[in-house]
């Protein structure tokens, strides 16, 4: 009875992994990103905002993971900033990669001239990864988002749409959407609504708000226009509901997720666990 009661045990422990989702602000908190792999071991790491230079990257081999793939989203005071995903080599092998090209609407035009105007160059990026899951056997596709910044949330929804078309991922492959989204808080349903369609659950659902803007610019460097916007939302109700990352499933059990109080950067880290 026992024996048969710590072989489930074994196998659940097996079968599960962990993913942590993080905006890394300008690469700052990936110079910290130690302390969390340490404390929560996550086998998957999508991270956005990230300094993609080749030495930068190498920093967490030393805590035991590997880097799957990178994309580039910007350059900033001469230094290049995407979306990276590492993983565990015990628990995960690479195959393959690809960064997706979304395409350009009129509207989408009119709200980077925004970006541009608040000194916020981050156009959207979104990287798949394909990973086989060493204990199962199984194929997990990662996609590891950053979508525009300054947007409507409607044209978001629709970047998402063309980025899960794209992808063309067999309905009953275990798959994963993740990032920071920039999706604000309002039109919520229609996010939702739009995942299902895919057949998508979100395992961030308890989770709110993931960024939290300081007030004395400790975590952030803004510039006045940025500075005096920023000011409006913390004086506004909207700061305590700011959620704009997210981890979407399909074809996976799902375990449990977490916000991370750890205040590295304008975004807090999740930590989301599933099974196979």
């Amino acid at each position: 009875m026992w024996t048969g009661f710590l072989l489930v045990i074994l196998y659940n422990l097996i079968m599960e992994f962990s993913i942590l989702v993080y905006n890394v602000l300008f690469n700052k908190a990936f110079l910290k990103l130690g302390n969390l792999t340490e404390k929560y071991k996550p086998d998957l790491i999508c991270l956005q905002e990230v300094n993609t230079g080749k030495q930068n990257l190498k920093t967490l081999n030393k805590y035991g993971y590997s880097l799957a793939d990178f994309a580039n989203s910007f350059i900033n005071f001469g230094n290049i900033y995407g979306v990276a995903t590492f993983y565990n080599p015990k628990k995960f092998s690479f195959v393959r990669s690809n960064s997706i090209n979304l395409s350009f609407s009129l509207s989408e035009v009119v709200f980077t001239l925004f970006q541009l105007i608040l000194g916020l160059k981050k156009p959207k990026t979104v990287l798949r990864t394909d990973l086989i899951h060493l204990p199962s056997k199984k194929t997990l596709v990662v996609c590891n988002s950053h979508l525009i910044y300054i947007a409507s949330n409607a044209l978001r929804i629709s970047l998402i749409k063309q980025a899960l078309n794209s992808l063309n991922i067999n309905k009953k492959s275990p798959f994963i959407i993740c990032g920071d989204f920039n999706y604000y808080p309002y039109s919520r349903r229609k996010l939702e609504l739009a995942m299902k369609k895919f057949g998508l659950l979100e395992a961030t659902k308890n989770i709110l708000p993931t960024i939290k803007f300081s007030k004395d610019g400790k975590y952030e460097q803004y510039n006045l226009m940025q500075r005096f916007f920023i000011k409006l939302i913390n004086r506004s109700r909207i700061a305590q509901r700011i959620k704009t990352d997210y981890a979407f499933y399909r074809n996976l059990r799902f375990s449990a997720s977490e916000r991370v109080d750890s205040r590295l950067s304008d975004h807090y880290p999740i930590i989301a666990s599933f099974k196979f």
